[in-house]
């Protein structure tokens, strides 16, 4: 009896619009996550071409020392951000920010190149990278810190980047170059040269 009654008591319009609102909530996060997704990818082929311009220059150019360029590593770096890995083990003297010869020059070719390719990207972020700290020992962030402005002291200096569009990162030893302690890959300077939002006329 209190079932029929039920069923009796209940307006089909209301239900049908109930089922029409969940139907529409439904598509509304379908659609948000489709475009989130197809976001993402736009933003890294939007700057495609650009990055093909600059890493064509880098290769033609005469370093005596060949950055590595690496896949992104979702470091929280912008879309369409490139990394290109200079080891520190022939970049500077000892375990110092104290440029080489040899380092001072191919840092200022490299620089050279991107001033040279300045319309295709937004800014660069240099970062200093430095051995995994050992358990209960401060991490190196002084070190980290002063070779990265060593780098961008040459980018803007010999190299002619403007220093607005030069950012300086310490690092220390927090990242692993491939995941392994203690390696001496992890002894690097990583230039991260970012695309997003370069304006456009």
């Amino acid at each position: 009896m209190t079932r029929s009654r039920l069923q009796a008591d209940t307006n089909p319009y209301i239900a049908f619009s109930d089922l029409a609102l969940n139907v529409v909530f439904v598509l509304i996060f379908f659609v948000g996550a489709i475009l989130a997704v197809g976001q993402a990818g736009w933003e890294q082929v939007r700057y495609r071409n650009a990055q093909e311009r600059v890493v064509a220059a880098v290769r033609a150019a005469p370093l005596a020392v060949r950055p590595l360029l690496i896949p992104p590593a979702q470091r929280n770096d912008p879309p369409g951000a490139q990394r290109w890995v200079f080891r520190s083990q022939s970049m500077f003297q000892g375990d110092s920010a104290e440029l080489t010869l040899q380092g001072r020059a191919v840092l200022t070719a490299f620089a050279r190149v991107l001033r040279s390719q300045q319309d295709n990207w937004k800014r660069v972020r240099i970062e200093g990278h430095t051995q995994t700290s050992r358990a209960n020992t401060p991490e190196n962030w002084a070190l980290s810190a002063s070779r990265a402005s060593a780098v961008a002291s040459v980018f803007y200096l010999s190299g002619g980047v403007s220093p607005n569009r030069l950012a300086v990162a310490a690092r220390g030893g927090q990242t692993p170059f491939n995941g392994l302690k203690f390696d001496p890959q992890n002894e690097r300077v990583e230039i991260v040269v970012e695309y997003a939002q370069v304006s456009r006329p």
